[in-house]
């Protein structure tokens, strides 16, 4: 793979905190200050967005990457990460932070705080000490030498900004790439004994940078990217090390790309012994190097813990969930047949088939497709999608239905166990990377 140096914008854009010019006010600001806690010098944030609206837009990552690198420097890049996005009413304060409304600083709250929220005609009412501020947006930032902010029992560094969205209150963590990545590698990534994993990490934090640097670009109006499984598992100063910390910083800026455009990434827990086509999962767009690849012979996966799995369902239970996503409407059903009608390449099924029986004798069929099959029939304790769709399934006796299978995930991109396997084994990480990603180069955004 090659190296190569790119200068990238920063993604914010800054607003400048503007001083009161009339005397009397600027005198009245300065009480209110007082009031809450006391005063410090005045900071530049990115400036709230004009559309109120979180943008729901149904395409693909890979149909929506377009980019190419802006032209700006790399260490500017942040990314705003949605924290919480229920019907927030309350915040604690756990350290000494700044609060900013959309244009002023408005105080230093002292830990130990409690700041309350409500909504009023489109705005945020927040309340503390008996004092209310009304603004569409709030930024805390800390005011402490570490420059981490505590809230909720939880540590993050950047600024946190609590925007009003209709009728619901947001929170987002805006932060440095970078410190974001840190805050990603424990929480998606087993971090081994001593440098086993090493070549592994180095090569995932490559692909946690690159997922995050596309989402960035794809133009949402409050946050770019969710902390859970939905994107990538996100924990904050908490889960980071100072060992997956250095190797963040050791990859710093650096991305993964095609045609010199930063690539599509998608990476899963367990491949079973062979990644799928991107065109199988995701999109009908080809993409050359999201294609399925052997994982070793055999299968460097083999030493997951998810490898190979079993599942023993109660029938009815799979009746069930034909019914809850809309395939059948009545539950007077039995299952008389299953069959795999095909396979990808891979040996993931493409489509699975269910004939069903009436209590009079009638027969349909139910036929579930590729990825699609696995958030239907679910696991057996109903606690979350099956592990994959590369599986036997057979009906067991006392009215059950049992699957056997291999892998965890989609399957697409970089299988997190085979990388670890190959690290341990002293494959370094651009040779995992051109194992599943081929014809992709590294190019740095800084």
């Amino acid at each position: 793979m090659n190296l190569t140096s790119n200068s990238l914008i920063t993604y914010s854009d800054h607003i400048k905190i503007k001083f009161f010019t009339c005397i009397f006010c600027y005198l009245f600001f300065i009480a209110i200050i007082l009031i809450v806690s006391g005063c410090s010098g005045s900071s530049k944030f990115t400036s709230v967005d004009d559309e109120y609206k979180i943008e729901n837009k149904d395409k693909s990552l890979i149909e929506k990457n377009k980019n190419t690198f802006p032209e700006t420097p790399g260490d500017a890049i942040e990314i705003r990460v949605l924290l919480n996005e229920s019907a927030i009413r309350s915040i604690s304060i756990q350290n000494n932070v700044n609060l900013f409304s959309e244009n002023a600083k408005l105080a230093v709250i002292n830990k130990g705080n409690t700041l309350s929220l409500s909504l009023l005609n489109g705005k945020i009412e927040l309340t503390i000490c008996d004092k209310t501020f009304s603004s569409r947006q709030f930024i805390l930032s800390s005011a402490e030498d570490n420059e981490i902010i505590k809230i909720d029992g939880k540590a993050y560094r950047g600024t946190i900004k609590v925007n009003a969205n209709y009728d619901n209150i947001i929170v987002i963590n805006q932060i440095a790439l970078e410190d974001y990545v840190k805050g990603v590698m424990t929480r998606e990534m087993p971090l081994g004994k001593d440098l086993e994993n090493y070549e592994a990490l180095k090569a995932f934090s490559i692909c946690a940078r690159t997922y995050a640097y596309t989402k960035i670009f794809e133009g949402k109006t409050f946050y770019d990217i969710f902390p859970d499984t939905r994107d990538q598992v996100y924990g904050g100063v908490d889960s980071e090390t100072e060992y997956s910390n250095s190797i963040v910083d050791e990859t710093s800026g650096q991305i993964l790309t095609f045609n010199n455009k930063p690539a599509v990434v998608f990476y899963h827990s367990t491949c079973g012994g062979y990644t799928e086509d991107a065109t199988n999962v995701f999109s009908k767009v080809d993409v050359p190097y999201l294609k399925g690849v052997k994982d070793g012979t055999p299968s460097n996966c083999s030493i997951s813990p998810r490898y190979e799995w079993t599942e023993i369902i109660p029938e009815y239970k799979v009746i069930d969930r034909l019914i809850a996503t809309g395939y059948i409407n009545r539950n007077n059903y039995s299952i008389k047949k299953i069959n795999i009608n095909s396979r990808f390449e891979s040996g993931r099924i493409n489509e699975l088939e269910f004939v069903l029986e009436q209590n009079n004798g009638q027969e349909i069929s139910v036929k579930l497709f590729g990825n699609n099959i696995r958030s239907v029939i679910r696991t057996a304790d109903d606690k979350s999608i099956l592990r994959s769709n590369y599986f036997e399934i057979t009906r067991g006796n006392n009215n059950t239905v049992i699957i056997n299978g291999k892998g965890s995930g989609h399957g697409v991109g970089m299988c997190q166990w085979g990388a670890i396997s190959l690290s341990k084994n002293g494959t370094d990480y651009l040779q995992i990377l051109e194992l599943y990603y081929p014809g992709t180069e590294i190019q740095k955004i800084k």
